[in-house]
This record gives C-alpha cells, structure tokens and sequence, in this order.
C-alpha cells in the first residue's frame, strides 16, 4: 500500500487543480483518525485494513515534501531546506521508538496510550500546516 500511495499522490500532485500541501492536509488528518483507531484494533484483519490504509495515506507525506519546499522556500534553498526536512525526521525516528518505551515503563502500561499521542501529534501537524497554508 506504501508504494501505491507514493504513485498516487504523485499523481494527484502534478495536477492543476490540486495542491500538494493540500494533499498533505488530507493525509495528516486522515492519519489522526486512523492512529487512533488503531489502538481500538482487537482482530487481525482490522488491524491489517487500518495499517494498509494508514500507510496508503501516510506515504503522500514524504513524497509530495519536495514540491512543497520548492513551492515555499523556492529552487534556490531546496538544498539548506532538504537537509534540515532528513536532519528533522532522523531525530524524529531516533527518539520515537525511545519515547514510546518511556511511555509504556513509566506512565502507563497501556499501549493504547501511544496511539492517542501520536494521535494528537498529527492532529498537531495538521493544524500547522493549516496555519501555513493560510499565511
């Protein structure tokens, strides 16, 4: 589903009548409801449709990101802006695992917990880029 979602979205991308960042927006807020249906997942097969469709609509992130930067901080600074975007999403893969075992060890033993935070954090992410958006 990954990869269909990063053709896709690509190809929605390139279209007039649609913009990436737009994309992005419908994608994150699609993912702030599926994150949190995921940890409401008890059967096998419910959890295999939420994690291929979370995954169709999560992957329009990093491939629409490029035109975005370009869009916003034009051709110029894609190079400082890209290295910034991977030097963010490495920190953010290297301290969400660790965050997340945090959580379970010393908050709560409730996995579900993890899911309504992340949750919360693409609802988060939406909003700034709504914000973005409109300014």
């Amino acid at each position: 589903s990954n990869t269909v979602g990063q053709i896709v979205s690509r190809w929605l991308a390139d279209f007039n009548w649609t913009s990436a960042q737009g994309l992005i927006i419908i994608s994150s807020t699609a993912a702030c409801v599926l994150t949190y249906f995921l940890s409401t997942g008890d059967h096998y097969w419910s959890l295999l449709l939420l994690t291929a469709v979370f995954g169709f609509l999560i992957t329009s992130g990093p491939t629409v990101s490029y035109p975005i930067i370009v869009d916003l901080m034009g051709i110029k600074q894609l190079n400082p802006a890209l290295g910034i975007l991977i030097f963010v999403r490495g920190v953010a893969a290297l301290l969400g695992p660790s965050a997340a075992g945090f959580i379970i060890k010393t908050i709560s033993p409730n996995t579900a917990l993890q899911f309504y935070i992340a949750s919360l954090l693409f609802g988060v992410s939406t909003s700034l880029q709504i914000l973005i958006l409109c300014y």
